[in-house]
Parts: structure tokens; sequence; C-alpha cells
């Protein structure tokens, strides 16, 4: 364990002042390379990396990001603009294609190291959803579009593509590739039937199989394009064959129906049924079929499937 000086201890920052062994609402956590870690601290407004995964309690990180050290933990460094080496509300996390992104939400950007990060407080290399590092307003403080966001969460690759689920325009932003470069805009957008649409169920009350409903989290299981649905209380698959904006879903876990959205289907919780379904995680069989586990967390419980379309 990591956080706290005891399994019976649950105090945020083991009770006391932010240092090095403690934690604030962890809420993202990946693999860094072969054997490192990262865990998005989000409260601490800090990312911590192991170099090497833990292998016994208590064990330091090697180094933060967001801070200039384990002390500190001001959201923007107490500064009134955020910057490449700040961050505020940090609450996904992965490192893809050799690079680390971490969703900044509160800063509504995606921060871009290339390369595994080795010194405290290094800076970003890329921001996407904001014109520049010193921006936070929400889609840029302009109307949305393709290159702006309200509340990034999820963030994964989908067959070479990196995708950002963006929570708080009720949309999945879909590049084309791994940006090499700071502003670059979204190729397709799901869940809206075109970049500038934000609302919840694209303005409707019941869902169809082309909106979403704060969508936090996202994971890529071959072709299929997994989304966490989470105010709908559902999963959708979408199909890499129709990647293209406002894309209907293929694939439904959850609900009885595509029109469906009550928690646990206004019932009680059932092995089928959802709850506000906020993180995922798949392992992909490379045949298109995959194992998803869903921390379904208006129910309390962890839930296995295995997605096979």
């Amino acid at each position: 364990m990591i956080g706290q000086p005891g399994f019976e201890r649950e105090g945020r920052n083991r009770g006391g002042a932010p240092g090095a062994l403690g934690l604030n609402v962890p809420t993202g956590i990946c693999a860094l390379g072969a054997r490192g870690l990262a865990v998005a601290d989000a409260w601490n407004h800090r990312v911590l990396i192991w170099n090497e995964a833990p292998a016994r309690s208590e064990t330091p990180p090697d180094l933060v990001l967001g801070q200039a050290d384990f002390e500190s933990a001001e959201p923007n460094r107490g500064r009134v603009h955020p910057g490449a080496d700040t961050l505020f509300w940090p609450y996904g996390v992965a490192f893809l294609g050799g690079s680390l992104f971490v969703a900044d939400s509160e800063n509504r950007r995606v921060l871009v190291w290339r390369g595994r990060p080795r010194r405290h407080g290094q800076p970003a290399d890329l921001v996407l959803g904001q014109p520049d590092f010193a921006q936070r307003d929400e889609n840029g403080g302009s109307a949305p579009g393709p290159g702006s966001m309200r509340w990034p969460h999820g963030l994964c690759l989908w067959r070479g593509d990196l995708c950002v689920s963006d929570a708080g325009n009720n949309r999945i932003l879909v590049y084309a590739g791994v940006p090499e470069r700071s502003g670059v805009a979204a190729e397709v957008v799901l869940g809206q039937s075109d970049a500038a649409g934000v609302d919840h169920n694209q303005s409707s009350y019941w869902p169809r199989a082309s909106t979403l409903n704060m969508p936090y989290a996202i994971v890529a299981a071959g072709d299929w394009l997994v989304c966490a649905d989470t105010a709908n209380s559902r999963l959708l698959g979408f199909h890499r064959d129709d990647r293209r904006t406002g894309a209907s879903a293929r694939a439904l876990a959850g609900q009885s129906d595509l029109h469906q959205k009550g928690d646990n289907r206004w019932q009680a919780a059932a092995g089928d049924s959802f709850c506000w379904p906020y993180g995922l995680s798949a392992c992909s069989d490379g045949a298109g079929s995959a194992r998803v586990v869903v921390a379904d967390s208006g129910n309390n419980r962890v839930s296995v499937w295995d997605f096979t379309p």
C-alpha cells in the first residue's frame, strides 16, 4: 500500500501536511513503461512517478510533476495563470506511445511529456485543449470546437489515434494519430453531431446510440473504443469502421436498449446493470474480443465483462 502508514488509516495526506508519502484523492494510475508507475494525485495537484513500481509499502516516489517539490500542493503552484509545469485537479494519466499524457481537468487541457519525465516539476512539451500553456478557460475561452475541452478525463490510444473523453462537453475527441504539436484539433467527435455541440444527450432527455452524458472513461479493445457513458449508466462500444463525427455506437451494456438511461435500470442492482460507471481497463486478445474491467462507482463495486461484440 502507498499513501497511508497503515491499512486502517484513511486521512488525506496521512492526516498531515503534503509530502512524498501521502495522497489526497488519487484518481488516475498507469504503468510507466515496463517497470514504472504514475499516479494522478488529483487534490494535491500533482502526478507522482515511481521509476519502478513499489514492491513494499511506504515506498516514496522518485519525482513529482505539477509541483516544485513533494511538500507543495497548491493548484497551479499558487499562480494566477497555469503554466507548462503546473496542474489543477489532474484526474487522468496514461503512458501512450512512449509519451506521458495527463488530463489536467480543471485547467481544461491535456498535457503531454515526450518520453518519461526525469526531474521534479519538469514542464510539459505539448498542450491540447488550450491555445497555449497560460490559458485555462472553458473551451479555450471561445465557442466549443474540435480543438477545445471543458473537463478532460479519460485517455487512450485507439488503433494508434489518441482519444480523450471530454466529459464536460459530453463527447469523445479522436485525434489523427498522436499529436506532435500543441493546439492540434481533433479529427473526429463522438457523442455530438458536430464539433460545436456540447449538450447532454444532444439536448434530449433520453439517450441514443450517438449521444453521451458525462463520459468519464474510455479504453481501446482492438477495433473497439469502449466508453463509460457515466450519467447514462451504460457502456457503449464504437467500432473502428464507424470512425466519423456523430457516429452511432454498435455495442451496449448496462441498459435494455440504446434509449434508456436509468441507474441500474431504475431497479435493484443486477449483474448486468450499472450506476455511474466511472473507470475502465481492458485487455484485448487482438481479435476483437476483450476483458473489460469496470469501476461501477454508484454501486460501490468493480465488475468484469467479456466484451465480445
